[in-house]
């Protein structure tokens, strides 16, 4: 977004997201926690739709303002341990909650495409916390809601022959960015890993407000 027009840089994202999450769809069918895997997918149905809505409504200036806040309230979020506060007052277990929580990712999503995921991997990390299971049920669930503002966007008219190009042409930057991240992980512990993860996040979010902020007349 500090190089495209925000409305490209979101879309292009979520081009690169579908080639990325449909090589992994397989390892997280197979080990998912379907008990909420499913009504973490059935919340995001309607949301997404909703999202993509706002997402083609909004101005390239507000549009980069609302990726920096999303992307701050999702680390914020973390930081802040809202989810085991969540525990101590609400059923994390109950349908409602993950159909509500999930409600909430599949608006962030169809907005900014950002932050949705990592929103969400708060609530999984708790419902699902056995790290092969923690990490299927992340592959399917961000897999089947990308998947699905893929055909929402496709049905908007918001995708064309041109961003799915420029996709294509990212996707070795793509495939380099897991590569290191995978080798940052293993020489980090997660505690490490993760702390310079939210706090990279929330610099750049930041930084988008203010990019944004800037540009309104």
């Amino acid at each position: 977004a500090w190089i495209l027009p925000p409305h490209d840089a979101v879309l292009i994202a979520l081009l690169t997201s579908v080639f990325a999450q449909v090589q992994l769809l397989p390892q997280g069918f197979r080990d998912a926690n379907w008990k909420i895997t499913k009504p973490l997918i059935a919340g995001t149905i309607l949301s997404v739709v909703a999202g993509v809505w706002i997402f083609a409504s909004l101005k390239a200036a507000w549009l980069t303002i609302v990726l920096g806040l999303i992307l701050s309230a999702a680390v914020l979020i973390d930081i802040a341990r809202l989810t085991q506060h969540m525990a101590k007052v609400l059923r994390l277990d109950r349908f409602s909650v993950a159909f509500s929580l999930a409600s909430v990712a599949g608006l962030m999503a169809g907005i900014a495409g950002a932050g949705s995921n990592y929103f969400l991997s708060v609530y999984i990390r708790w419902a699902a916390p056995e790290p092969r299971a923690f990490r299927a049920t992340n592959i399917v669930t961000s897999g089947a809601m990308t998947l699905w503002r893929a055909c929402v966007t496709l049905a908007a008219g918001l995708l064309t022959i041109k961003l799915a190009v420029e996709s294509l042409l990212v996707m070795p930057a793509v495939y380099a960015g897991a590569w290191a991240g995978r080798k940052m992980g293993e020489r980090l512990s997660a505690e490490r890993y993760f702390g310079l993860f939210r706090w990279l996040l929330l610099a750049a979010a930041v930084a988008l407000i203010w990019k944004g902020a800037s540009a309104l007349d």
